[in-house]
């Protein structure tokens, strides 16, 4: 497998199977940028988070009357805050008649008032203002654009419109795709938020195209069997399964279980919910026999880890031993072994 991205170290490895792959080394900045990236729905949207921004306070009318505004609301006079909040929001758009620093932080403050109320309707025309300036003025793969259409996205879920949430990473995915290399990571990260959306609306077969993109993306920067894959094959797994298309789910976890194995250890708990998943999916196929070994792996896991007695352990047991118990009206599925590659069934 190629890896396009030549200025990182790459690590040569060898997949079970005897594949060659390669481990990338992440410079330190991409790492804090793709830290930076994580979903983060709840609280401030606020750019002078970042280093170097409001070193020095901008000093303003708006600036006191917001200070006010947070004095009363640790007092507990919300309607007296939200006022002052909505006045220093005001103060600034007459005072400065376009969005800079000091506008930028009364339109925040105010979301951030309304959200963590739960007033979203409020919210959602203030952060799209924020959406729309941000847009114009950073690039695509800011993390504080990024964060700020995470917070829109958020509040329209909040509102019952999952198809704004959609719409909105839609939206960023063209700004992206526009500026950027197909393969960078940025992308990834736009493509699984929108697959989640996807997800949520239940639109699964949107969401398994989607994850496929983002999972080729992954594999060009760190091999097929690099630890930042596993959960995106997880989620994967997880839509092939709310479609019964079980031996496909199977397949993936599979993969991801090499992986975990490759990090925690063969006797890792993380390992162990991965061979519980697969013993349920072969259970569920009526593939008992291939089912048990994996339920047997977690049983030794979970001994040597929690003790033979406790609850999670005789819960397990049980669960074995009702394996091969007579179910009236059982049907007897057969499904086809699969054993291609994941690559065959991308769209």
């Amino acid at each position: 497998m190629t890896n396009t991205m030549s200025s990182r170290t790459k690590k040569k490895s060898y997949a079970p199977d005897g594949e060659v792959t390669y481990r990338t080394k992440i410079p330190a900045s991409t790492q804090a940028q793709m830290d930076k990236m994580a979903f983060q729905p709840s609280g401030p949207i606020t750019q002078w988070e970042q280093d170097n921004f409001y070193k020095a306070e901008v000093h303003s009318e708006s600036t006191s009357i917001s200070k006010l505004a947070l004095q009363y609301l640790e007092q507990g006079r919300c309607e007296e805050a939200e006022r002052l909040f909505i006045q220093a929001l005001e103060v600034s758009e007459q005072s400065l008649g376009a969005v800079d620093g000091s506008l930028e932080r009364s339109l925040e403050e105010l979301a951030w008032f309304y959200c963590n109320r739960g007033k979203y309707p409020q919210a959602e025309p203030l952060v799209r203002r924020l959406v729309e300036f941000r847009a114009r003025n950073l690039a695509p793969n800011d993390s504080l654009l990024v964060r700020t259409i995470d917070q829109l996205s958020s509040i329209y879920e909040n509102c019952d419109a999952p198809e704004k949430a959609e719409s909105i990473y839609k939206y960023l995915l063209a700004l992206q795709e526009d500026a950027l290399k197909s393969d960078d990571l940025v992308i990834s990260f736009t493509l699984k938020r929108l697959a989640e959306c996807y997800v949520r609306q239940n639109a699964y077969p949107a969401a398994e195209s989607i994850y496929l993109r983002a999972l080729t993306i992954e594999e060009i920067n760190f091999g097929a069997y690099g630890v930042e894959v596993s959960s995106t094959l997880q989620d994967l797994a997880t839509v092939y399964q709310v479609q019964n298309r079980l031996d496909l789910a199977a397949f993936v976890l599979t993969r991801q279980l090499t992986i975990l194995e490759t990090i925690h250890g063969a006797e890792g708990l993380s390992v162990a919910s991965c061979l519980l998943k697969l013993g349920d999916l072969y259970t569920q196929m009526n593939r008992k026999d291939e089912g048990e070994p994996f339920y047997r792996r977690v049983l030794s896991i979970y001994e040597n880890s929690y003790g033979k007695h406790t609850n999670t352990v005789q819960s397990l047991n049980r669960k074995i031993q009702q394996l091969y118990a007579p179910q009236n009206g059982s049907p007897n599925t057969t499904v086809q072994d699969f054993t291609v590659t994941i690559t065959g069934f991308r769209p």
